[in-house]
């Protein structure tokens, strides 16, 4: 114990070395951000619990809840954080994975710019791999990642994400992953639906209509409300597609929906109530009001 103890001590008076990766790292986590381009090095040449321990740091920098007025987004960013972390995702360990896939979930949201850079750094391919084939904990940072690539921001960063192969990969992990990275798929392929005639019909092409009556069917709310959004893109204005969820067996779940406690699932489930009435003609009409009457 005396030894330890004179080690400890001996070590403490040593100098700091600032250019040490613990102390760069501990810097960063402290959001000392004059030590990024240090940190960033350290992305492209540290080794792998360096790493993962930099691109967790910037994760924790950058949530939306943390940085709220998004000055730390734009900096790390200029600072030229995002290609190392794309180049991250190609790691051999699942955590340095994650840890990037994290960085890039917060850095992405509620920031355009950002967007188009991890679009431009090329992740779009090793997302959707890592969709395929990820550890769990990947999956569920990078489909944040991707649903962000496919919300507000540039229309050709949908086209990329679509083009890439997206709508098949999100249907393929649909059914084997979790019900939080379920309610992220059914918002991704929502967001690729919207304005797109062209996307909402390579979506139903693929089986996303009885892929999204399937969710509906699974009773989890939160999965249900999205769901039930995505249907009601996917079939706004097709009688074809609004005939697809009736007889896919989706109106007695859409019925039960109506009658939930959740007022978000009830509100959720009139909309696309109203859209298949409107849009799905007197067949559907008729099948909505059956399975209405059955739920009472």
């Amino acid at each position: 114990a005396a030894a330890a103890a004179a080690a400890a001590a001996e070590a403490a008076a040593k100098p700091r070395d600032p250019d040490a990766p613990a102390s760069v790292i501990a810097d960063l986590q402290a959001a000392d951000l004059s030590v990024l381009p240090k940190a960033i090095a350290l992305l492209v040449t540290g080794a792998p619990d360096f790493k993962e321990q930099v691109a967790a740091a910037i994760a924790n920098l950058c949530p939306t809840i943390v940085d709220q007025d998004g000055s730390m987004k734009v900096a790390i960013a200029s600072a030229g954080a995002i290609p190392p972390l794309v180049g991250l995702l190609k790691a051999s360990m699942s955590d340095v994975q994650k840890q990037a896939a994290r960085a890039l979930h917060n850095l992405t949201s509620k920031n355009v710019e950002n967007k188009n850079a991890v679009v431009e750094a090329g992740a779009v391919p090793m997302l959707l791999a890592l969709m395929k084939r990820g550890a769990p904990p990947v999956r569920e940072q990078v489909v944040g990642v991707l649903r962000n690539l496919t919300g507000g921001g540039r229309p050709e960063n949908k086209a990329s994400v679509a083009d890439a192969g997206a709508i098949s990969t999100m249907l393929l992990v649909l059914p084997a992953v979790s019900p939080e990275v379920q309610i992220h798929i059914a918002v991704i392929l929502y967001n690729l639906a919207n304005n797109s005639a062209e996307r909402r019909t390579a979506i139903a092409k693929e089986g996303g209509i009885l892929a999204m009556i399937k969710l509906l069917g699974g009773g989890v709310a939160h999965v249900q409300k999205e769901a039930a959004d995505t249907l009601r893109v996917l079939t706004v204005a097709s009688q074809p597609l609004c005939m697809e969820v009736a007889a896919g067996g989706g109106l007695p779940h859409l019925a039960a929906m109506l009658k939930s406690d959740m007022p978000d699932v009830k509100k959720r489930a009139g909309l696309l109530r109203d859209s298949l009435v409107k849009h799905g003609g007197r067949g559907v009409r008729a099948a909505m009001e059956s399975a209405i009457a059955k739920a009472s």
